[in-house]
């Protein structure tokens, strides 16, 4: 592999984190294959993201064109062919995110290149490069290979890569020619609809408190308000607790719900579903409290205590409060 390339994401002129997080895989497995790390931005207006990207990237390779300006699969397949399709031996990094499960199928094909969506990992066996995925509902982890493939495309998973900032690159912006202008697009952009947001924003969220089924039929959510508040963090939950309507659906945390990343997640009453632990996969330090000792989440937690939530929430909070004086 001589090259890694990876595609800048943005949305409305902002960089979006799987750009960083990218990056960050990109770091990992370049000097085990002695590649160069390239940025690919395409957009209608490359100065107002390129000085950012330049502080990471040494070379930032872009196409400007006014049909960048938002996502359109079939654009960004004409200059990424334009960008890529005479070279081989490389490897193409993407976020997983909504707009790339769109992109990288048919990109793939068009470049002839293998394909691993939805990766958190990558190891090398035998000098080739291998993706880490999740199968069977995420129940079971499986090393792919990409069948001895020249060119390959990857998507990666959110919070997978953590992203160090370094600022020291220094790197340059080559501009290509825009593959776009004499080319009508089969698909045309209409408008964003954002999703209904609500007081709180747990994506964002440093620390999370997050409470399940274990908590009770018709619990105090007051109790467990009590003590994010206490630690400085937010209250989610469980699948459960919307079904109960006891949380409003933006609280919901999960593979159906929000996938989050804060430094710390403590998870109350959860028994720890794959639904549930694959929204959290990019929390560094997970902390559960279960009664049942045999709860699958005590099997991703850094530090797992079994004890009844009733006892053990109120006892934390009133320690908190202690130690901040």
């Amino acid at each position: 592999m001589k090259n890694i390339y990876v595609l800048a994401e943005h949305r409305k002129g902002t960089l979006r984190d799987t750009t960083w997080e990218a990056l960050a895989a990109a770091r990992t497995l370049a000097p085990q294959f002695g590649a160069e790390i390239t940025c690919i931005l395409l957009s209608n207006d490359a100065s107002t993201i390129s000085d950012r990207l330049v502080q990471e990237f040494s070379k930032v390779i872009a196409i400007e064109d006014p049909s960048l300006e938002t996502f359109n699969s079939d654009a960004c397949i004409k200059c990424l062919v334009s960008i890529l399709g005479d070279k081989s031996d490389y490897l193409l990094l993407m976020g997983n995110s909504n707009s790339v499960i769109e992109l990288a199928p048919g990109l793939s094909i068009t470049l002839d290149a293998a394909l691993a969506t939805d990766c958190f990992g990558f190891d090398v066996v035998d000098g080739a490069l291998c993706a880490l995925r999740q199968i069977y509902s995420y129940k079971v982890n499986a090393l792919v290979s990409f069948k001895g493939a020249a060119k390959m495309v990857a998507t990666l998973r959110s919070g997978s890569f953590p992203f160090t900032p370094t600022a020291q690159a220094g790197g340059s912006v080559e501009k290509m020619e825009s593959p776009l202008k004499s080319e009508k697009l089969r698909k045309v952009f209409v408008s964003y609809e954002e999703a209904e947001k609500g007081d709180v924003d747990i994506s964002t969220a440093e620390i999370i408190v997050s409470v399940g089924r274990g908590i009770g039929d018709e619990p105090d959510m007051d109790v467990y308000q009590s003590l994010a508040d206490t630690v400085g963090g937010v209250l989610a939950c469980s699948r459960p607790i919307v079904d109960k309507n006891l949380l409003p659906k933006y609280h919901q945390v999960g593979t159906s719900g929000i996938e989050v990343k804060p430094k710390i997640y403590l998870a109350l009453g959860i028994s720890g579903a794959f639904q549930h632990v694959g929204g959290i996969k990019g929390s560094p330090l997970i902390i559960a409290v279960n009664k049942d000792a045999r709860a699958p989440i005590f099997r991703v937690a850094q530090y797992g205590v079994v004890a009844d939530i009733n006892d053990m929430v109120p006892a934390l909070e009133e320690k908190i409060k202690e130690i901040k004086g």
